[in-house]
């Protein structure tokens, strides 16, 4: 219907047409009897032929013509002529808020107070039992005397099921042009259970004006899709970018609030208008400088999209695909499975931890050592630097995905996504590997080869894992929480790599620890139902039932070709016992990636550089570095003569064997013991006069403890042998005796010794279900310091040598690789990142240990990612006044650690490292579990 000017509707007459066509015909009015301007709004043509509908607006319009607000655009009445429905509404003069976002964002300031006035005008209809269902910016009119929010209770969206015409019909006819019953102009601010046929409720609201606040921040809307399929995938899978990383300005606060009003679940959100209106007004008022301004420079935006625009451009191409869709839409096509390589990840990205993708699938990270952790986001050219320095092992996601954690100096820390300080959780003594985060803030981590249970706000941790002697347990590690925030997936590893396996575990204790199946590599969950797993560089996926916490139909391959540890040794240590396996990562909304590798049998690189690129720095006393013992090597264990001037070190190598060395004083310059890598000869330990030495070596299937003279002028002797894994220790003071660690007797790790001269008879000092290891006798061979996990994690103890009553626990807060001072009167051990010392006194046949003193906290963890059960990862002098301990990457350049991404990926180059290198990739395999069904 089209009126011509002087045309009347009752008391209305005509003066001119403001927008007509296609359902959406408004005009300019005068109303005769109040000699005032209006507007006109006539109304589809369907709501004359529904009488519940037309009786249904007439009940909602007397409530919203009751409201009365300065920022709602005022309804006077309701109407109806000659089958014609129409509304009468005040007359604003201006521009709506969606013509004004085509000339680009607007200024933070002009922003924020017009989401103030929006915010204000749905809290007062809210509280009025009004909603508006339709909010979006063509009907926002921004007016000289301030905005004009329009239409409540019209706009509301029929359901896509929908068939009967309703009086949320109103609203998908007013607009230029409808797409399936829904305007596109209303389309990308309704909320996903709109989509999902459920009638909006102030949340959508909400939901609508955190869409908003985004587009007049950034310029952009926050949802979009080539169609409305797409639209509707990427409302409900896909959270938009911060607005902080177009508009630096603006705070971390209000990133968190649009994230806020952006949920996807309704209780996740804000839950009023007011909370939102509150929470604005903070922020404008200065509260957001709790927050430090995510600024980058025009300068080094620059730098870092020339090193990331070959892998921004391949992920932009492939996310533009919005390959969520076929999850939400009901007789969509599925779309096709897609894989893009990144190709700008470093050397650094394979020679450390695997790589981590957050739950949401928008952000893949990847910890470089000593450089910190880095973000890439998958649809944007901008990587983030997000913790620098000394991080540890691999980080792992808050549920959200809106926080990372990670191990840094012996601790667990989180830090925001969004940007933010680093947040301590509590101590982690090492050996640490990945965590895992639920919905309800718990986090799970594995540390010192049990599994600890924190809240993500802080507290003391508990252990909430023990191991299973009778399985021959020696660590718990890599949990995995599954979806009932409960039950958990974690690796048993085991001394010998067949007997280790993947387990459910139950937080609370309710339900024994169940075996999944036999594995040395740890298990992963996603959605909708299923573990992963590797098998020698090959992916598996197996269907899993959430109900039983079982495994049902059989594995199918998803990947091939991924880096990978094999399940052989590693300096005499299995793979199992190891956080090195496959590099991959799994999101829950379909994305796997992994680092594509090229295995020949031996460890990867990564694990060769778990121990490469140490030093031999010695600390005193205070932690100061007072000197360095030849150059940097791939250092895994060390050890002193009694006089100080001889050092002996294994030096790993990429083949899982390596050699012994020495390093004389008197010579200044490293020499070789041994030489024969692949018979991995490792663990050297000095005879007392400095003139022997003992050593581990694998001959075939076999483990031997050998002796040989350090001047090289006779062959070495084989003192004892056999099938399972063992390592010189410590030898008593006459030189006739050495004390040794052994592995896979079926009871853990035991100590024993044997004679170095007559029948070579080994005997057991130490055989119990616990797991005792790093025995150190005391210089006067009358006391063996060593540790034991009997309470659950390691402490250490003493005990008479070789027999005799008594037994003293020293350390009280977990210990690992006691020491002995020359006089055998102080005892030194590590509680990482601290070296502890303990003074020794002796009162006829008792041990009186003093109180333990915290000396210095170690930069970096002295050994590999954990501490081998067969190395003694430092030596003290026979004075006890230094510490020579393997460190990564020596001494700290100057000018290491600046700021920014490019800063310091130019340091490692600069530096001789290889964090600029292109020559590894990840793959990232969009959709994967479409492969399951091709199988």
């Amino acid at each position: 219907m089209s009126l011509e000017s002087g045309a009347k509707l009752g008391p209305y007459q005509i003066v001119a047409p403001i927008s007509t066509g296609n359902g959406a015909d408004i005009y300019k009015a005068s109303d005769t009897r109040l000699n005032r301007v209006v507007s006109i709004r006539l109304l589809p043509e369907e709501f004359s032929a529904n009488s519940e509908v037309r009786q249904r607006l007439e009940r909602d319009v007397k409530t919203i013509a009751s409201l009365n607000h300065p920022n709602i655009c005022a309804l006077y009445d309701v109407g109806e002529q000659n089958g014609a429905n129409y509304l009468v509404t005040e007359h604003v003069e201006g521009e709506t808020l969606a013509h004004r976002l085509t000339r680009g964002p607007m200024e933070l300031d002009e922003a924020m107070k017009l989401g103030i006035a929006i915010a204000d005008a749905l809290d007062k209809a809210h509280r009025s039992g009004v909603i508006h269902r339709g909010l979006n910016p063509s009907n926002v009119m921004i007016a000289a005397a301030g905005a004009k929010l329009m239409d409540f209770g019209l706009a509301k969206p029929e359901p896509l099921q929908a068939t009967a015409v309703s009086i949320s019909a109103i609203s998908t006819r007013m607009a230029a042009k409808t797409v399936g019953g829904i305007s596109p102009e209303a389309a990308p601010y309704l909320a996903p259970e709109q989509w999902d046929g459920v009638e909006g409720d102030a949340r959508s609201d909400i939901f609508a004006l955190g869409a908003i606040l985004h587009e007049m921040i950034t310029g952009t809307p926050a949802f979009e899709g080539k169609s409305q399929a797409m639209l509707v995938a990427a409302i409900q899978t896909i959270d938009p970018e911060p607005v902080s990383a177009k508009q630096p300005m603006a705070p971390p606060a209000l990133d968190y609030l649009i994230n806020r009003c952006l949920a996807k679940d309704p209780k996740k959100r804000l839950q009023t208008a007011w909370d939102l209106l509150s929470q604005l007004q903070w922020i404008a008022e200065g509260g957001s400088q709790v927050g430090v301004p995510a600024i980058f420079t025009a300068k080094r935006k620059k730098q870092e999209r020339l090193i990331w625009i070959g892998m921004a451009v391949a992920a932009l191409l492939v996310f533009a695909m919005a390959p969520a869709t076929y999850h939400y839409l009901k007789g969509a096509p599925e779309p096709e499975d897609a894989k893009f390589v990144l190709t700008n990840m470093g050397n650094a990205a394979a020679q450390g931890p695997p790589p981590s993708i957050s739950p949401d699938g928008r952000w893949i990270f990847r910890s470089t050592g000593a450089l910190g952790l880095v973000a890439v986001h998958l649809a944007s050219v901008m990587p983030q630097l997000i913790a620098k320095d000394n991080v540890e092992t691999q980080p792992f996601w808050s549920a959200d995905s809106k926080f990372i954690a990670f191990f840094e100096d012996g601790k667990l820390k989180t830090i925001p996504v969004s940007g933010g300080p680093a947040k301590t959780i509590c101590e982690t003594p090492p050996p640490v590997t990945m965590g895992t985060w639920n919905q309800n803030g718990d986090i799970l981590y594995s540390s010192a080869g049990l599994i600890y249970r924190v809240l993500a706000a802080g507290g003391q941790p508990t252990a909430i894992s023990k191991l299973d002697a009778s399985h021959n347990e020696s660590a718990h590690l890599m949990p995995v929480f599954l979806p009932d925030n409960r039950h958990f997936l974690y690796l048993a590893a085991a001394a010998q790599p067949a007997d280790s396996a993947v387990y459910v575990g139950d937080m609370e204790g309710k339900d024994k620890p169940r075996k999944l199946f036999a594995s040395a590599s740890k298990a992963l969950y996603a959605a909708p139902g299923y573990v992963l797993f590797n098998k020698e560089g090959t992916i598996f996926a197996q269907p899993f039932n959430l109900k039983t916490t079982s495994l049902e139909g059989e594995p199918v391959r998803v990947a091939e070709g991924v880096q990978f540890m094999t399940s052989g040794t590693q300096g005499g240590v299995t793979t199992a016992n190891l956080d090195q396996t496959a590099s991959y990562a799994v999101s829950q909304n379909g994305i796997l990636t992994y680092r594509i590798g090229n295995n020949t049998g031996g460890p990867a690189p990564s694990t060769a550089n778990a121990v490469a690129d140490r030093s031999l720095i010695w600390f005193d006393r205070a932690g100061g570095r007072n000197g360095q013992v030849g150059g940097p090597g791939a250092y895994a264990g060390v050890d002193l003569t009694a006089n100080g001037k001889k050092v002996a070190v294994h030096v790993h190598e990429t083949n899982g064997g390596g050699d012994s060395w020495f390093f004389d004083s008197d010579q200044g310059r490293m020499q070789r013991l041994t030489f024969d890598s692949t018979q991995n000869n490792s663990s050297p330990v000095w005879s007392p006069d400095g003139t022997r030495f003992a050593y581990a070596s694998r001959r075939g299937n076999k483990w031997g403890i050998y002796v040989k003279l350090g001047d090289g002028t006779a062959k070495e002797e084989l003192i004892t042998e056999s099938d399972a894994l063992k390592s010189p220790m410590s030898w008593t003071p006459d030189g006739k005796t050495v004390v040794y660690w052994v592995n896979g007797t079926g009871t853990n790790g035991d100590i024993w010794y044997v004679p170095v001269a007559g029948d070579k008879k080994p005997a057991p000092f130490l055989q119990t279900p616990a797991n005792e290891r790093h025995p150190q006798l005391s210089p006067d061979g009358k006391w063996l310091a060593y540790e034991s996990n009997e309470t659950g994690r390691f402490e250490i103890y003493l005990k008479p040598f070789p027999e005799g009553p008594g037994k003293w626990q020293i350390s009280t807060d977990g210990g690992t690789v006691a020491r002995w001072r020359g006089d055998s009167k102080e005892l030194y051990f590590l509680l990482p990142p601290n070296m502890v010392s303990v003074e020794i006194k002796v009162s006829g046949t008792s041990i009186v240990p003093a109180a333990s003193k915290t000396m210095f906290a170690l930069p970096s963890n002295p050994g590999p990612n954990i501490l081998p059960s067969e190395y003694m990862v430092y030596a003290v002098s026979p004075d006890g006044k230094r510490f020579l301990i393997p460190q990564l990457g020596g001494p700290t350049p100057a000018g290491t650690g600046s700021g920014s991404l490019a800063e310091v990926m130019a340091t490692a180059a600069d530096q001789g490292g290889t964090a600029t290198s292109s020559s590894n990739s990840l793959m990232v395999v969009v959709n994967w579990p479409r492969l399951m069904k091709r199988k």
